[in-house]
């Protein structure tokens, strides 16, 4: 099983450099946005590093995400009302969230595992991940199973 960090009340987290000192406190999501914004202040080429590479961050992702799924007791719930093909590409990145932060211990879905989770119907998520797939939103990798392609993050950031 993945250790998590859900369940803990608080977590403190000190940086130090230089002559520096701060600390980071409260649940973990709080500490980790809060911890990533410092480090790209702090750093300001790392987020050109990103751009360039198009490396996502995942705070943002989380950020996006909010009010519409969460990972509870290591599973997925998806809570907005929308279309299936969002529904799908907001499971798949919390999926790709979740195994980020340590709190799943894989990011890729069996069709099955997406229709649960978005409360679709089999046939209907099947048939939008094989087109998702056909548009690149979304990757199928080994055994039928399919992960959220980052490129995709434009769609959760459309108004539903």
């Amino acid at each position: 099983m993945v250790k998590t960090l859900q369940n803990v009340k608080g977590l403190k987290v000190r940086i130090q450099h230089d002559d520096v000192s701060v600390e980071f406190e409260g649940n973990y999501e709080e500490v980790w946005m809060s911890v990533n914004k410092y480090l790209s202040e702090l750093y300001p080429s790392l987020s050109i590093i990103k751009k360039f590479l198009g490396a996502v961050d995942v705070s943002h992702i989380m950020s996006l995400l909010s009010g519409k799924a969460q990972i509870v007791n290591g599973r997925i719930v998806v809570s907005t009302q929308a279309d299936a093909k969002r529904k799908i590409i907001i499971c798949l990145a919390a999926a790709y969230v979740g195994k980020v932060l340590g709190l799943l211990e894989n990011d890729a879905l069996s069709p099955k595992e997406v229709s649960v989770i978005t409360g679709l119907e089999e046939s209907v998520t099947r048939a939008r991940l094989s087109e998702m797939r056909k548009s690149g939103l979304v990757i199928k990798v080994d055994g039928g199973r399919y992960v959220f392609n980052t490129s995709a993050i434009n769609v959760l950031t459309e108004e539903v």
